[in-house]
């Protein structure tokens, strides 16, 4: 598989993962043409997808990922247990993995300052896509962290939840998987970061912005053009 498509995978799918209505049916389009010569493995998923009536179905959506949802879309909540106080919530694992991805962001040039959390699956699908674009800034294997460390546990509670309750967006799952374990290989013989002493930074440098657009999370330029 190409590293470009990866890419227009991880775009792919961090679209369908949004609400049906904030879609952009264009970057689907423009994606799933890219990824016409991708493996069946991964490009299946995502077709079968697109034709199920339910992916489209906005109470679908909601009743299983949105209010008070049994299928939450935020990584952290898999791997954390939810604080039972105020002060709970001041000192959850949960803050420090967020600052943890939020600093990873900003090694690649991204600012999380979006409406959504640093962990929301859309958001860290899309910044798959975008850091694997700008792979020739990572020359410590803080990418390759990232996927293995922070992200894979979260993603395979997903997947596990949404084959509970039987809901189409398994298939969104079943084509990351396929993407990450080819991103795995690509990466599997570079470095891989370890985290720094207490109080040191992951990295610095411009920092162009996660904009919250109505309803959507996409990471975006400073100039607002979609990355």
């Amino acid at each position: 598989m190409k590293k470009t498509q990866l890419i227009s995978a991880y775009r792919v799918i961090s679209e369908l993962f949004l609400y049906p209505e904030d879609r952009d049916e264009d970057r689907i389009r423009a994606g799933m043409k890219a990824l016409a010569g991708a493996p069946a493995a991964l490009r299946t998923p995502l077709t079968t997808f697109l034709t199920t009536p339910a992916a489209s179905d906005t109470a679908e959506y909601v009743a299983t990922l949105e209010l008070a949802p049994p299928v939450p879309l935020y990584l952290g909540a898999y791997l954390f247990e939810e604080p039972k106080s105020c002060r709970g919530a001041g000192i959850s694992g949960r803050n420090s993995y967020m600052l943890e991805l939020a600093n990873i962001y900003r090694h690649f040039g991204v600012e999380f300052s979006g409406r959504e959390m640093a962990d929301f699956v859309p958001v860290v699908v899309e910044f798959l896509a975008v850091s694997l674009e700008r792979r020739e800034e990572d020359r410590i294997g803080l990418r390759r962290y990232l996927v293995e460390t922070l992200l894979i546990k979260g993603i395979e509670s997903l997947l596990t939840a949404l084959r509970k309750h039987e809901s189409p967006y398994v298939l969104l799952v079943d084509a990351l998987g396929v993407a990450l374990a080819k991103d795995i290989t690509l990466m599997a013989k570079g470095p891989k970061w370890q985290p720094p002493a207490e109080g040191e930074g992951v990295g610095q440098g411009a920092q162009p912005s996660i904009h919250g657009m109505p309803g959507a999370t996409r990471l975006t330029q400073e100039n607002g053009a979609k990355l």
